[in-house]
């Protein structure tokens, strides 16, 4: 079941995210190292300047989908980042399409412009999923990965 981040999910988010840091290859760190924007989400859940989604499955937290302003401070903008996680054994069941196609969703409801994201260029089934839900490859970034924009509501 996906919903929004409730404040009793922050242990089993954090374990989650830290689950997915620790298989060492998509995720920049090898455990949670929270930005500030994470920090608002984890202690705002009701913020209208944040999504925080999670997957739940038999009452655990066992995925993720987040959308920041790129700009942390300048409320609802333009531009929004967005970030996705799931463990091992929810991958490849249709799961990251819908989070991601949720966040979407919302984005564009409160007037964001343009969704970024960044992958590693040879997570070939996330970027898959992105492909699918409207993103195009804008730059190559250091370090082997890819940028991807997803243009929502034309000027």
């Amino acid at each position: 079941m996906i919903r929004p981040f409730a404040s009793g999910d922050r242990r089993g988010l954090i374990a989650a995210i830290d689950a997915v840091c620790s298989e060492g290859r998509w995720m920049s760190t090898l455990k949670f190292e929270p930005a500030p924007a994470w920090l608002h989400a984890l202690a705002q859940p009701g913020c209208p300047h944040h999504l925080l989604l999670v997957v739940e499955s038999e009452r655990a937290v066992v995925g993720w989908c987040r959308l920041f302003p790129t700009r942390p401070g300048y409320g609802l903008q333009r531009e929004a980042s967005l970030g996705i996680g799931l463990l091992q054994p929810h991958r490849d069941r249709g799961v990251g399409t819908s989070l991601v196609l949720r966040a979407l969703e919302w984005a564009s409801s409160v007037g964001t412009q343009v969704t970024t994201l960044s992958t590693r260029s040879d997570n070939t089934r996330a970027i898959h999923v992105f492909r699918k839900c409207g993103f195009i490859a804008a730059d190559r970034l250091p370090d082997d990965h890819l940028e991807m924009r997803c243009n929502l509501n034309p000027l």
